[in-house]
């Protein structure tokens, strides 16, 4: 009896909507690996999104803005870069703060100047700790342009999105710990003084030391 009902459940034909273990193991991997690559593509989108014009921003929906940490300044605003200085976002301006590992803050012009604010720890000098930043913008042109007492000045190119940017940074190495924080100015359409103005000006005009 017993090898009459083992070669009845052999022969018996498995339902198309039954499903085995085996079956259910690899529909549960690739949904894993499907979120894992939606997830990828999101933070991608986000992180390259201030590479698009000012115009693209206006078209994103509300939800899309809340999505990515996008808002555009009703007002001017103050952010906090230490406990003693804040700097000054003006008006109009687009704001992302999408949470990424190094990325503290970036924010864009009407007129298309983006300015990213990087910073993290690292043992590596900030040549090395601004590369790290740029590895996937096909870093070209990487020059230090000013050596000064509390921080480096660079200039550099970029390619994203299919176009290339212009780009004028400033790097700050902590005292006390291995702490770097970047300012970075990018522009499609700036020529490098001019951009090299702009970032200066932009400096000028916005950084408020706390009373």
């Amino acid at each position: 009896m017993n090898r009459r009902d083992d070669s009845a459940v052999n022969n018996l034909d498995v339902s198309p909507y039954v499903m085995t273990q085996e079956q259910a193991e690899a529909i549960a991997d690739q949904k894993r690996v499907n979120t894992k690559i939606v997830q990828f593509e999101k933070n991608r989108f986000s992180n390259n999104l201030f590479y698009s014009d000012y115009a693209a921003l206006d078209s994103l929906t509300v939800s899309e803005q809340e999505e990515y940490g996008v808002c555009r300044l009703k007002k001017d605003s103050l952010i906090f870069m230490d406990i003693k200085s804040q700097l000054n976002i003006p008006k109009e301006y687009y704001l992302q703060n999408n949470h990424d590992d190094s990325l503290r803050v970036a924010f864009k012009s009407p007129r298309n100047l983006t300015i990213f604010i990087h910073d993290f720890e690292t043992k590596e000098s900030v040549e090395n700790g601004f590369k790290s930043v740029k590895r996937y913008s096909n870093l070209e042109k990487f020059k230090v342009e000013n050596n000064l007492e509390s921080a480096k000045v660079f200039s550099y190119k970029i390619s994203k999105e299919g176009k290339k940017f212009n780009g004028y940074a400033l790097a700050f190495q902590s005292k006390t710990r291995d702490y770097q924080t970047f300012y970075e100015f990018e522009s499609s359409t700036l020529s490098k003084d001019m951009l090299k103005n702009k970032a200066l000006e932009f400096l000028i005009q916005n950084t408020k030391q706390k009373k």
